[in-house]
């Protein structure tokens, strides 16, 4: 799981290179390369994002962030920047997996378009997350490290 402020979260808003991803830069935003192949198809390896600080974000489930690996997780360099998918927020129910190997979410199967592998995970869980924390998953997620590995 992830430690975090939540109002201090980036997230990723994938524009296209244009315009208006030099006026997300100008006003406090950066660019960032799609480092490996961890939320593929959605984003390839090599993509360029333009990600926007947001002060006041109230993450979803669903939406994409950029967040700095925590202590602890295994097989991980703590404080890298990350790209990954938030399923579960503070006080949610996160388990894996259920028919048609996918996860569930709050007591239903979670549908995800984005995820061309199943099962949804081959490491099981079943995870309340706490108060200040998120569940983070990436869409391929058979190469990713993720929630799962802390």
């Amino acid at each position: 799981m992830i430690r975090t402020r939540l109002s201090a979260l980036s997230l990723a808003l994938l524009l296209p290179v244009s315009g208006c991803a030099l006026v997300d830069v100008a006003l406090g935003g950066y660019r960032a390369t799609m480092p490996g192949e961890s939320m593929e198809t959605t984003i390839r390896m090599g993509s360029l994002l333009t990600v926007s600080q947001a002060d006041d974000y109230a993450p979803r489930t669903g939406d994409i962030i950029i967040y700095r690996t925590p202590e602890g997780w295994a097989g991980t360099v703590a404080g890298k920047r990350r790209v990954g998918r938030v399923i579960g927020v503070p006080g949610s129910t996160v388990k894996c997996c259920v028919t048609g190997g996918l996860l569930e979410l709050n007591g239903k199967p979670l549908e995800e378009p984005y995820v061309t592998i199943r099962p949804s995970s081959r490491v099981e869980f079943d995870i309340r997350v706490p108060q200040g924390r998120l569940w983070i998953m990436n869409d391929h997620r058979h190469v990713a490290k993720d929630s799962r590995y802390g």
